[in-house]
C-alpha cells in the first residue's frame, strides 16, 4: 500500500487532543488547496451535524496517537470527495433532481437518493482524473466501497445495488453471481457511466451542474421504469407512508453522525489549541452562499490582542442594566404564568412539602431555567478607515469602544451572551477581529473598506445554535464596498431566524438610503453622530428585548 501523507505531514504528537488539532488543521489545509467553496472540516461533535461541514469520525482512527499515515490518507481521501463534491454544488444537484420527481412511492425514495449518491461519487472520481487527489481517493474507496450491504443473491436493496454499480464503475470489480433483479438496472447505469464521467471534462461548472441534473433526470427515468415493475413498488403493497420513510431516513442520518463524536471537554480542548492562531472563516462563508457566481473575499478571524483602556459610561450602564433586569423580571412573571403546583408527579416544590402526609401533591412542573429565554447578541462593527476620523483623530472610534465597554459592563450580571466583533477589508480579504474574549475587551485601529456583508455572513455562521433568540448589530457610518451583497447576508440570517438590525452613525442620505434598502422594515436605526451610538443600543434593546418575552 502507497502511503502519501508521510511525504508532507511533519507536526504529529502523541497527546490526542494535541494531535487532533495538528490533523485538523493539516486537513484545512488540503481543504483549501482543493479551491474555493469548500465546506469547513471539522470532527464529529466539533460542529452541529449540517449539510455545510465537512464532519470527521474519530472512531476511525486507532486509540493510539499520532494518526497513522495511512489512516490519515483515507482522511484525505474524505475531505478531496467531500470537498469536490462542495465546489461541484452536489446537494444543489441533488435538490434539483429530487424535486423534479413526483408521484414517488416511499419505498422507492432510497433508491432515488442512493441513486444520486452513486452518481456524484463516480463522477467527483473522474474529476479527480489523474490528479494528485485521485491518490487519496483511491485510498477513501478501498475502505468505503468494500463488502456489500446484504447477499447478493438476496432481491437487491437500494443500498447493495448501487454499491454493485460504484464498485464496477470506480474500482472496475464486477460481481458474477447476482439476484436477477439487479440485471435490468446495472445494465441501464452501466450504458450511462461513461458519459457521466465525460462530464467532468466540460469548461464551466455551471456546465457541468445543468448537464449532471439533465443525465440524472434521464437515468432515474429509465431506472424507474424498471422498478416500477418490482411487486415492492405496486401501489396497492406499498403501504409505508411516504413521511415516515423520509423520517426514517432522517433519523438514520442524525444517528449516524452522533456516532463517533468528540466528547465535549475534548472539543473545547481542541477548540483552544486552534484558536491560538488567526482561523480561516472562508470556507463556512462559501458553504452558505446560495449563488454560485456571488463574489466572495477570503475572510479571517482573531482575537483582538490590544487591550482597550476606556472606561464605560456609568450613567448609560445604569439604564442598560436596567433593561436587562426588567427582560429577567419579564421573564420570570411569564414563567410563574405557566407555574403548576399541587402535582402527583414534576420536581419538589419546597413550598408544599407539608402535604406529603393529606395527598402527595408535593411537586411542580417548572424546569430549570434553559437558554430559551437568553438572548446571544452579537455587535458588528465597521472598523474600516472612515471610523478612524479626519486627520487622524480617532474620535468615531473611541467612541465606539466606549459604547463597547459600556455594553459589556451593564451585561456581566446577567446570562445573556454577548459578543463584539470589528471587521475591515484590505487586499481581497475581510478580517474579523474579537474584541471580546477572556472577560476582557480589546481594540484595533481602524483602515480599509467596508465589506459588511462578508462580516455579517461570516458571525452569522460562528452564532452558538443552543441559544433560541439570536441577534447581530451591525454598527456602520458607511455604505458597504467590497465582499458578498450586504443583502445576501440579511436574508441568510432572516431565514436562520437570527433577528438582524443596523445602526448608521451620521451616514451621508446615500448611505442612509443604502442601509433602507438592505435591512427590513424597523431594523434600521439612523443616528446623527456616533455620539448617539449608545442611545441607540439602548432603544432597539428596549424595543426587541423587552417587547418579545414569551
Amino acid at each position: 500500500m502507497s502511503i502519501h501523507s508521510d511525504y508532507w505531514r511533519k507536526n504529529r504528537s502523541r497527546q490526542k487532543a494535541l494531535e487532533l488539532a495538528l490533523g485538523l488543521r493539516a486537513l484545512r489545509k488540503v481543504a483549501g488547496h482543493i479551491g474555493e467553496g469548500v465546506k469547513p472540516v471539522y470532527w464529529k461533535g466539533m460542529a452541529d451535524a449540517t449539510d455545510h461541514s465537512i464532519l470527521l469520525d474519530v472512531d476511525v482512527l486507532s486509540d493510539r496517537f499520532p494518526i497513522s499515515f495511512e489512516n490519515f490518507d483515507r482522511l484525505v481521501g474524505k475531505v478531496v470527495f467531500e470537498g469536490l463534491a462542495s465546489i461541484e454544488w452536489t446537494d444543489q444537484v441533488r435538490e434539483a433532481v429530487q424535486r423534479s420527481v413526483v408521484d414517488l412511492p416511499a419505498a422507492a425514495v432510497p433508491f432515488l437518493n442512493e441513486f444520486l449518491e452513486a452518481a456524484e461519487a463516480i463522477y467527483i472520481d473522474a474529476l479527480a482524473g489523474s490528479s494528485v487527489w485521485s491518490l487519496y481517493l483511491a485510498e477513501f474507496w478501498k475502505q468505503t466501497l468494500g463488502g456489500l450491504e446484504r447477499d447478493p443473491l438476496l432481491p437487491p436493496s437500494s443500498k447493495s445495488l448501487l454499491q454493485v454499480w460504484k464498485k464496477k464503475a470506480i474500482l472496475g470489480q464486477a460481481l458474477e453471481q447476482l439476484h436477477l433483479n439487479y440485471d435490468a438496472p446495472l445494465k441501464i447505469l452501466e450504458i450511462h457511466t461513461r458519459p457521466l464521467r465525460a462530464l467532468a471534462g466540460l469548461r464551466t461548472s455551471q456546465e457541468r451542474r445543468d448537464k449532471r441534473t439533465d443525465l440524472y433526470r434521464l437515468i432515474w427515468t429509465e431506472m424507474w421504469d424498471e422498478l416500477s415493475t418490482w411487486e415492492r413498488f405496486h401501489p396497492n403493497l406499498d403501504t409505508v407512508p411516504k413521511s415516515e420513510s423520509l423520517v426514517d431516513v432522517a433519523a438514520d442520518k442524525i444517528q449516524s453522525l452522533e456516532i463517533g463524536a468528540l466528547s465535549p471537554d475534548l472539543v473545547d480542548e481542541i477548540s483552544w489549541i486552534l484558536e491560538e492562531g488567526e482561523i480561516d472563516l472562508t470556507g463556512e462563508v462559501l458553504s452558505v452562499m446560495q449563488d454560485p457566481a456571488g463574489k466572495s473575499l477570503e475572510t479571517f478571524l482573531k482575537k483582538g490582542s490590544v487591550l482597550m483602556d476606556f472606561r464605560p459610561d456609568t450613567v448609560q450602564v445604569n439604564r442598560l442594566r436596567r433593561i436587562f433586569k426588567e427582560h429577567v423580571t419579564q421573564v420570570r412573571r411569564a414563567r410563574n404564568r405557566n407555574l403548576r403546583r399541587g402535582l402527583l408527579e414534576g420536581k419538589l416544590d419546597p413550598g408544599r412539602l407539608y402535604r406529603a402526609p393529606i395527598d402527595g401533591k408535593i411537586f411542580k412542573n417548572r424546569q430549570a431555567p434553559g437558554f430559551d429565554d437568553v438572548w446571544q447578541i452579537c455587535i458588528v462593527a465597521d472598523a474600516s478607515a472612515s471610523m478612524a476620523g479626519k486627520g487622524g483623530n480617532l474620535r468615531p472610534w473611541r467612541i465606539a469602544e466606549r459604547t463597547f465597554a459600556t455594553v459589556i459592563q451593564a451585561a456581566r450580571e446577567f446570562r445573556n451572551r454577548i459578543e463584539i466583533y470589528a471587521y475591515l477589508g484590505k487586499s481581497n480579504t475581510c478580517t474579523l477581529t474579537r474584541l471580546y474574549h477572556g472577560n476582557r475587551l480589546y481594540t484595533i485601529t481602524p483602515y480599509g473598506d467596508t465589506p459588511s456583508g462578508q462580516a455579517i455572513m461570516a458571525v452569522a455562521t460562528m452564532l452558538d445554535r443552543k441559544h433560541k433568540k439570536n441577534m447581530i448589530i451591525h454598527i456602520t457610518d458607511g455604505a458597504s464596498n467590497s465582499g458578498l451583497p450586504l443583502t445576501d447576508a440579511v436574508t441568510y440570517c432572516e431565514n436562520k431566524g437570527i433577528q438582524i438590525f443596523t445602526i448608521g452613525c451620521g451616514c451621508t442620505p446615500f448611505t442612509q438610503q443604502f442601509l433602507k434598502e438592505s435591512f427590513p422594515p424597523g431594523h434600521v436605526y439612523l443616528m446623527k453622530s456616533i455620539d448617539y451610538l449608545a442611545e441607540g443600543l439602548e432603544t432597539l434593546f428596549k424595543q426587541r428585548i423587552l417587547k418579545q418575552v414569551l
